[in-house]
């Protein structure tokens, strides 16, 4: 398990045992990079998410095209956020020095210009928002507003290649996928939901690997069971946010984020 899963699943274990009686909170996140990482739901049946950010860390990304021939960056059909002003400020700048940006390459290269930093935080401001994400829970379990994400953050981005996300398993597929699982793991219990592909374990199971048809799969521990995903084949450059949190941050007090919950 890599180390911001791991935290992922701390900082869920921490706001459950420190906030328990006040609203229930459940790990979502994981290597799914479109699932918030914890969702909260109130006594009063509130509902929103929390992301979990080890600083420093990534945070948001969205994919470019480049076309060779108009000389300009294109906003990919793939993304899963909508364009906004904030990402179209980005491919502006992006389009002025295309020829430095354009083989980028997975080394990537850091974008700046005029108050970038602010543009970046908005845009991650924004896209927080659309997902219903009220704080950020960060090192030392400290707990910020999202709105508030220029006071706490240090922001950069850069463009680089790499490989784009997972999807589910596939109907056609499915009865091969589960006969290899039932073959070579220690599997429980098959589960279904809607299209996603749920195993249950004794064992282990988290982040292993497997190839059917020329396709990979990988096992992601989802609370206390296993989802499949098929992973992509193919590398996308993207425009990838990376924040650092500033010293001497102060995070909300227990009584004042008890307050939140209520």
């Amino acid at each position: 398990m890599t180390s911001w899963e791991k935290f992922e699943i701390n900082s869920t274990d921490y706001l459950n045992n420190t906030f328990g009686q006040y609203a229930g909170f459940r790990h979502c996140g994981g290597t799914d990079s479109t699932k918030s990482d914890i969702k909260v739901i109130t006594k009063s049946k509130d509902e929103f998410y929390i992301e979990a950010k080890e600083c420093p860390a990534q945070c948001g990304q969205f994919v470019l095209l480049p076309d060779i021939e108009s000389g300009t960056f294109a906003y990919s059909k793939q993304n899963t956020t909508p364009l906004n002003s904030h990402a179209s400020a980005i491919i502006n700048h992006m389009n002025d020095f295309f020829e430095e940006y354009k083989e980028a390459g997975t080394a990537g290269k850091d974008i700046y210009f005029t108050d970038c930093s602010q543009v970046f935080t908005d845009w991650i401001v924004q896209h927080y928002k659309d997902k219903n994400v009220r704080f950020i829970i960060t090192n030392n379990n400290t707990i910020l507003h999202t709105e508030k994400f220029a006071d706490f953050f240090i922001v950069t981005a850069k463009y680089r290649t790499k490989r784009s996300g997972s999807a589910t398993v596939g109907k056609k597929i499915m009865p091969l996928v589960e006969k290899y699982l039932q073959d070579n793991f220690s599997v429980m219990n098959i589960l279904y939901e809607g299209r996603n592909l749920f195993i249950s374990s004794n064992d282990d199971l988290h982040n292993q690997r497997f190839v059917i048809a020329d396709r990979e799969y990988r096992l992601s521990r989802s609370g206390n069971r296993y989802e499949i995903r098929k992973l992509s084949n193919t590398f996308n450059a993207n425009v990838i946010f990376s924040i650092n949190i500033k010293s001497g941050v102060q995070g909300l007090s227990i009584p004042e984020f008890i307050a939140c919950l209520k």
